[in-house]
């Protein structure tokens, strides 16, 4: 094979022996998305990371050192400006500590590229459960925003949803959950036709879901209705 240089895409000069660069371009962090316990925390989030913890076993022998896989801890680390506003960063993460402390439960999440785009195997929503723990709940220097940092480790790997699996199931809550795990957010009320609520009977007064247009919607015990409970 010749090893005469052609020019890629970029113009680059490559030799025939090397593949062509792929054409990709880098993901910039300027419309991602942030969702915590069905709230949208865009706006507030200053910066995020999806982290695995790999901790891998040692073993030393008089033939060397092997190693092997262990445990596996994910996290989601994430820096806020902190707001005490109704829907702010300190109402939804107070919340989801006292919640977690007072009755195990775990806090939804849902992270994707871009905020703008829909769910698509070019832009796919990771989606998981997180364990709150307490935190710092202001602090930064005079004169600039208040920041609020966390590392919290998820129950497991998270989801990965390209917009292949739609939502059959909601439960109630505030806010409550689509499903299974990694679903598609159903696009907006009338995307809610044939998603099943549980419970079945009226939900009650301050229960909802949201919808991918950031709106509102409960079972009214025989149909969903725009706005919460």
């Amino acid at each position: 094979m010749s090893d005469t240089a052609v020019a890629d895409p970029a113009g680059t000069p490559v030799l025939l022996a090397d593949p062509l660069p792929s054409g990709a371009q880098p993901l910039m962090m300027t419309d991602t998305y942030v969702e915590l316990n069905g709230v949208n925390l865009k706006c507030l989030t200053l910066s995020i990371s999806l982290t695995a913890d790999n901790n891998p076993i040692t073993q030393t022998t008089f033939c060397g050192i092997q190693e092997y896989p262990g445990p596996v801890k994910y996290h989601l680390v994430a820096k806020f400006a902190q707001s005490f506003d109704p829907g702010g960063t300190d109402s939804v993460l107070a919340a989801a500590v006292t919640a977690y402390q007072t009755a195990g439960t775990l806090l939804p999440f849902k992270v994707r590229p871009y905020s703008s785009r829909p769910v698509s195997a070019t832009n796919p929503e990771l989606a998981g459960f997180l364990i709150p723990l307490p935190y710092t709940i202001f602090g930064g220097d005079a004169g600039n925003a208040s920041e609020v940092d966390i590392d919290w480790t998820a129950t497991g790997p998270w989801t990965r949803n390209t917009g292949s699996v739609a939502a059959t199931g909601a439960s109630a809550g505030a806010p409550g959950i689509f499903t299974p795990a990694g679903c598609s957010t159903p696009a907006n009320l009338a995307g809610l036709t044939g998603v099943v609520a549980a419970p079945a009977t009226a939900w009650t007064t301050g229960q909802y879901v949201v919808t991918a247009d950031h709106l509102g919607a409960h079972w009214s015990g025989t149909a969903w209705v725009l706005g919460v409970a």
